[in-house]
């Protein structure tokens, strides 16, 4: 179970990264972006601090170390508060924490004893004074005491607490990784009957005509037809895209459409200064536009069967 947990953090720090998610849902709220990834990492290292607990040597019935109770009340609190606030980035941030406690059965004792212990002990709600039983204590049970102003003695459970915890973990997480994908989901239904392959099929028909401009007097006129029709193929592509992705294109189609912009401006320059006939460079760059667009066919094929899963 407590692998569970660190995978399901692992998990979802890739998730929360996935463009249809980041650049929907992060980018346009950078402080819940960061309020998201943090609240995952102190959801780990917290989970680690709980491992590191559970592996420590038990104390014995002659031992006593209140720090290992200190900082496994403080983690287990920690946790839950990180847990909410993740919970409140990605699904629903509206929801009040105790709410948000009702909502997964969490068994609320184990935050108390925390602040009872560990939050104010000697002014706890202006009225209530607790302190930790003297003599020897195990790891996994004490006993506490206080003043509310009667007194009460409370017997904790650590071993349940973990337990009691770790299921309430692994619920909360599943169910905001479980909300990343199902907007995920969404994002992909929107454009998953338009295949990006048959819009590149527009720029390929017209490298045949730019090459005319090129080599073939008696149709040289073609090539500004070519270059036209490429320019607005891409541009299709290009709007398709940023629809898709928010305006923040993957690395590898951002190099394509910088590297085709900048051949389909020398193209037009050499077209109006008629230069394009029996120009070796305007060959040249027709070869590497050539391969730029087989480039982005299989990265717009890669996006098609990723949008149709």
């Amino acid at each position: 179970m407590m692998n569970a947990i660190t995978d399901l953090c692992n998990t979802l720090n890739r998730t929360i990264h996935e463009p249809l998610y980041h650049n929907f849902y992060n980018i346009p709220n950078e402080l819940k972006y960061n309020q998201t990834f943090t609240s995952i990492d102190l959801i780990e290292d917290s989970q680690i601090a709980i491992e590191e607990f559970e592996s420590a040597k038990s104390l014995g019935k002659q031992g006593r170390s209140t720090l290992l109770i200190y900082g496994l009340l403080q983690s287990l609190f920690l946790q839950q508060d990180g847990l909410y606030h993740l919970y409140k980035c990605v699904v629903d941030e509206n929801i009040k924490q105790t709410d948000f406690f009702d909502t997964f059965s969490f068994d609320k004792n184990i935050r108390e004893v925390r602040n009872d212990i560990a939050g104010h002990p000697t002014n706890r709600k202006n009225i209530e004074f607790y302190f930790i039983a003297k003599g020897p204590i195990s790891k996994d049970r004490f006993t506490y005491a206080g003043y509310t102003p009667e007194f009460r003695k409370v017997e904790v459970d650590l071993k349940t607490f973990i337990s009691k915890q770790s299921e309430f973990t692994i619920n909360v997480l599943q169910t905001v990784l479980d909300k990343i994908l199902k907007k995920i989901e969404m994002k992909k239904d929107e454009h998953k009957n338009k295949a990006l392959k048959e819009m590149i099929v527009g720029a390929d028909r017209n490298i045949q005509l730019i090459y005319r401009g090129i080599r073939d007097t008696d149709r040289n006129f073609q090539g500004e037809w070519g270059i036209s029709g490429v320019k607005n193929a891409l541009d299709e592509i290009r709007i398709e895209l940023n629809i898709r992705y928010n305006n923040n294109l993957p690395s590898g189609i951002s190099e394509v459409f910088r590297l085709t912009d900048y051949i389909i401006a020398r193209f037009n320059e050499w077209w109006t200064e008629n230069n394009l006939l029996e120009n070796n460079d305007a060959e040249i760059f027709l070869d590497s536009l050539g391969k730029q667009l087989d480039e982005l066919k299989e990265m717009l094929i890669e996006i098609d069967e990723e949008f149709n899963k």
